[in-house]
């Protein structure tokens, strides 16, 4: 990276792009939230017999997840993003593993299932990303790396000193 440094307006565009997908993503997974709350599928409800609490839980973690993503990239607030992570990995955890109880029976369950998988995998990486963000080893205490963590916002622009 350092031999053939990138164009800098061009990697602003960049971030700035990678920080539009990403809002974009947690919206979705918001919007995962609604449908699972208000337009339950009835595969869903048939798979889940007895068991049809779980469909608020799982709403709700995508509500949550979506939601919190969604204001903290927009507010470039990105501490807001660490447990939006979280729940959102559990609600799409939770929606693969009913979902993944169909995914022999045809090639459209398979496929959707990899689908939500690799959702899943996305949330994951942006959250080990964040922990990146959130590390400082001078920090020891809780306090200090709260206030730190309180005052960081985060640009479209990556800083690239080492």
């Amino acid at each position: 990276m350092d031999k053939y440094p990138i164009d800098p307006t061009k990697r602003r565009r960049l971030e700035a792009l990678i920080r539009i997908i990403d809002i974009i993503v947690y919206g979705a997974v918001f919007l995962g939230g609604v449908y699972a709350l208000i337009f339950t599928p009835n595969t869903v409800t048939t798979e889940l017999a007895g068991w049809e609490w779980l469909v608020p839980v799982w709403s709700g973690f995508l509500l949550v997840g979506g939601a919190l993503g969604f204001v903290g990239r927009v507010s470039r607030y990105w501490i807001l993003e660490t447990p939006a992570d979280v729940a959102a990995v559990v609600g799409i955890l939770i929606y693969f593993v009913v979902l993944g109880r169909t995914a022999f029976t045809s090639v459209t369950a398979a496929v959707a299932s990899v689908l939500v998988f690799i959702a899943m995998l996305m949330m994951l990486r942006r959250y080990v990303e964040l922990q990146i963000f959130g590390s400082d080893p001078s920090h020891k205490d809780f306090q200090s790396r709260l206030a730190d963590a309180l005052r960081r916002r985060t640009s479209n622009v990556a800083p690239r000193k080492e």
